[in-house]
């Protein structure tokens, strides 16, 4: 019987971790996207929602039930020490949630014969949950690539991007902990030559029993 082995898939603002998560899904791994569970639970969760509202006002939510993703957004990533407290507060409210979730959807998958399975997260390192897995891969590209990058899609300026990228642990010293570091900083085939790559050191040590940072 192959060994379980939970992964982590982490990295910045824009490092393109989400895309890195798309390309193992294709390959037929599970990923549980926290960013979307969290959502998700903020929506359908009614202990959750009261936890929030009760926090940050009856705004945090549409007249239609939905999360008022724009307004939160808004009082968490703006430049104000209020922001700054607004973020923690949501992330010590949240996050107990996510993992409570996560943990009986990754419980469900290995009742279902998975033995690999993927979580992605940026605040893998920030939430202090490192140890939950058994590998993390570290998505890592430039700032200058970064920037380059959100700015061409006209969603962010390089100065809500520079914000956001000092709420994050810098990639670099992430680096240092990481399992494994994926670079992205070239072409989306280049990106998945890179994955696929990583992709088959880890069944290799899954197949040879590798300790794990969870059994050393």
């Amino acid at each position: 019987m192959e060994k379980v082995l939970l992964i982590g898939i982490t990295g910045n603002f824009g490092s393109g971790k989400s895309t890195v998560a798309k390309i193992i899904e294709n390959e037929g791994y599970p990923v549980i996207n926290s960013d979307r569970l969290a959502k998700d639970l903020m929506e359908k969760n009614q202990k959750l929602r009261k936890q929030i509202e009760k926090t940050f006002g009856k705004e945090s939510y549409q007249l239609d039930g939905s999360l008022n993703s724009k307004w939160l957004a808004n009082i968490v990533f703006a430049s104000t020490p209020e922001a700054e407290q607004n973020l923690m507060k949501l992330n010590s409210i949240v996050h107990p949630f996510v993992l409570d979730e996560a943990k009986k959807q990754i419980n469900q998958l290995i009742e279902n014969g998975n033995y690999l399975i993927f979580f992605e997260s940026a605040l893998i390192y920030e939430a202090n949950i490192e140890n939950l897995f058994d590998y993390i891969i570290l998505v890592h590209a430039r700032k200058e690539k970064v920037i380059e990058r959100l700015t061409s899609q006209g969603k962010y300026t390089s100065e809500e991007i520079e914000h956001r990228l000092s709420k994050q642990i810098d990639s670099e010293v992430k680096r240092k902990f990481a399992d494994f570091t994926i670079i992205n900083d070239g072409t989306i085939e280049e990106l998945e030559k890179n994955v696929m790559f990583v992709l088959e050191m880890i069944k290799e040590l899954q197949k040879v029993g590798k300790k794990s940072r969870n059994n050393n």
